[in-house]
């Protein structure tokens, strides 16, 4: 998702008071074209994107009232707490809270860029067969009118596409997926003992806006690798890995850790 995933965030974290992170970004401006290293979404109507809306169908046919609960909770970091137990909570953890959201944003707006740039259609608007439960197509409106600002450098040029008017946000790449995957790869490095458990859980971020009918998988692939490759320039950062430690220490003392 674009803008909502950010929003929820600031629902959840912008009443917190400002916590002891560096004031340096994480990855610089123009460190990273994303557009380049990601591979196109599939055209419409071609022969992939009808496999991944086959894909799609099934997932909403097998899906369960209690997988969609679940589904439909992952909205934040915070439902690792599946893997990290109770005291995994932003009472317990408000630096380590605020760590990884700082790096969400960064990579969530590289996420926009891409999505600015190949504005594809969600699979319940590709299809009305795929119906989203609940109000989880609701979290994707855009405002009434809208067009997607194009904000990549190659805006005027291929391989991007003229901004178009869209009442949802675009599809590709998932930025659920990358809160997923950004959450995981974060939580490992402070809780490796759980490495293989977060990493399944992340993945499952992705694969919930499958079942949700909100994304094709070659989405939840891109959202992923993004996730990944941001977080790659980061780790060499002085900054990242001093906020990095100062996050581990908190989150291993909330679970009862050693150091």
């Amino acid at each position: 998702m674009r803008s909502h995933i950010l929003a929820a965030w600031l629902m959840v974290f912008g009443a917190s008071e400002a916590l002891a992170l560096s004031d340096a970004p994480y990855v610089m401006p123009g460190q990273i074209d994303a557009i380049s290293l990601l591979a196109p979404p599939p055209a419409p109507n071609s022969e992939f994107e009808k496999r991944e809306l086959a894909t799609v169908l099934a997932a909403q046919k097998a899906r369960s009232p209690a997988l969609i609960k679940r589904a439909l909770e992952d909205r934040d970091f915070l439902g690792f707490a599946t893997v990290l137990g109770a005291n995994f909570t932003l009472a317990k953890i408000p630096l380590a809270a605020e760590f990884i959201r700082k790096v969400t944003r960064e990579t969530t707006q590289e996420i926009d860029r891409v999505k600015d740039c190949w504005p594809r259609p969600r699979p319940f608007v590709v299809s009305t067969e795929i119906q989203p439960p609940g109000d989880a197509a609701q979290g994707t409106v855009n405002r009434p009118g809208a067009a997607m600002a194009n904000a990549a450098t190659q805006a005027s040029a291929p391989p991007c596409l003229p901004a178009a008017s869209s009442a949802y946000s675009h599809s590709y790449p998932s930025g659920a997926a990358g809160v997923g995957m950004t959450a995981a790869i974060l939580l490992a490095a402070m809780v490796p003992e759980k490495r293989s458990e977060l990493f399944l859980r992340g993945q499952e971020y992705g694969e919930n806006r499958i079942n949700l009918g909100l994304h094709f998988p070659s989405d939840i692939e891109a959202g992923r690798i993004l996730a990944s490759a941001m977080i790659a320039l980061m780790m060499p950062r002085p900054a990242f890995n001093t906020d990095l430690a100062s996050a581990k220490a908190e989150v291993r003392a909330a679970l009862g850790l050693p150091p």
